[in-house]
């Protein structure tokens, strides 16, 4: 792929009884190549996006998870495996890849079939202050747990994709195994209210908003 980047385009599916938001990050460069970088694919993901990315021709280079709840995680071997990538993902919700029950309740398990869920050949350690590509494009890593212990940003110049920290509105729930409503709160002073205000946010679930917007409106961050 080139040095330049031409143009960045996202496409979004949401996937599963909870409808998470699986992303696909399109980056062509200059000489018109295209990769795609592969973001929370859950439950059906292969084949919910694979004509799409067959459609922009795109190759795909990163599967990344924001964090290690089966709701995120359920299609990401088959899709690391499909696209021969690795999967990148905190290492404090690792464990959840190989034990992909844990971190939820038994109802949520079974609902999503965690005892047939595989484990992803390849699992890269992402951590704070990391700064990696997705596709090309620089993202810097900021861990912010509570909802789970290896919940992550990943940050942009341009958007930031915020997992199950932060909705439009909302927060993560904090209620859930190895949550830790504590680690929640310190994570939203110190690392969301930290963030850009300009930057759109992409959550885990339900529509785009923005940095700005949340801080103005959302309870959780303090407004009124």
């Amino acid at each position: 792929m080139g040095e330049l980047i031409k143009d960045v385009s996202i496409a979004c599916a949401p996937l599963g009884p909870f409808q998470t938001n699986c992303y696909l990050l399109f980056v062509e460069d200059s000489s018109g190549d295209k990769r795609c970088a592969i973001i929370d694919p859950g439950l059906g993901a292969l084949a919910a996006i694979q004509e799409e990315i067959a459609a922009q021709d795109a190759e795909v280079t990163d599967v990344f998870l924001t964090h290690g709840h089966i709701d995120h995680t359920r299609g990401a071997a088959e899709v690391a495996q499909f696209y021969n990538v690795a999967v990148s993902i905190h290492p404090d919700d690792a464990f959840m890849l190989t034990k992909p029950a844990a971190g939820v309740s038994a109802q949520i398990a079974a609902l999503f079939d965690a005892a047939s869920m595989e484990t992803p050949p390849q699992i890269v350690h992402v951590v704070d202050g990391q700064r990696i590509s997705l596709a090309g494009v620089e993202f810097l890593i900021r861990h912010a747990p509570g909802h789970s212990p290896g919940c992550i940003l990943a940050v942009g110049e341009d958007l930031v994709f915020s997992g199950d920290v932060l909705f439009k509105g909302s927060i993560g729930r904090t209620d859930l195994p190895y949550s830790d409503p504590e680690a929640m709160e310190h994570s939203l002073e110190t690392v969301v209210k930290n963030l850009p205000t300009d930057l759109p946010v992409l959550p885990g679930h339900g529509p785009a908003t923005s940095v700005i917007a949340e801080l103005r409106s959302n309870p959780f961050l303090g407004a009124r």
